[in-house]
């Protein structure tokens, strides 16, 4: 279900492009939806098989991912961001999720630091989860 929305147009070529992995089709639609509307260029994918497949390809060009925690398959969102971080330590990998667990110690970390959203959530939380990161690694002495 890859949709790259206005990637090859040159009036969009200023704005962030950001790879969102969601198996859930109405949520993706909805993500996707939220950041075209903030002016993100948006691609998306069902698997992390595919999302790693697009950010392979595009990784020169993706300025931040977004995954769900849980995705189904032999990897989860989680072990994508790592294969994101040992391919590029400085792309961003941020973190959304409906199956929250209080209780765990990994969890509460991600939500100290500001990495996970937890589902659902307004349009507003989701652009400003994004532009927090993104306005994070575009500050003075961060950047990939």
């Amino acid at each position: 279900m890859e949709h790259a929305f206005g990637s090859g147009c040159p009036e969009n070529s200023g704005k962030p492009l950001i790879l969102v992995a969601d198996d859930e089709p109405f949520i993706l639609q909805y993500i996707e939806h939220i950041l075209q509307l903030a002016n993100y260029r948006v691609v998306t994918a069902t698997t992390v098989e595919e999302a790693w497949k697009i950010l392979k390809r595009q990784q020169a060009e993706i300025a931040l991912v977004l995954t769900d925690v849980i995705m189904p398959g032999s990897i989860d969102g989680q072990e994508l961001a790592e294969r994101i971080h040992r391919l590029d330590p400085g792309l961003p990998v941020l973190f959304i999720t409906g199956a929250l667990s209080e209780t765990d110690p990994h969890t509460a970390m991600m939500v100290e630091k500001q990495l996970l959203l937890p589902k659902p959530f307004f349009p507003k939380q989701l652009v400003d989860f994004v532009g927090a990161q993104l306005h994070r690694e575009s500050s003075p002495g961060v950047g990939r």
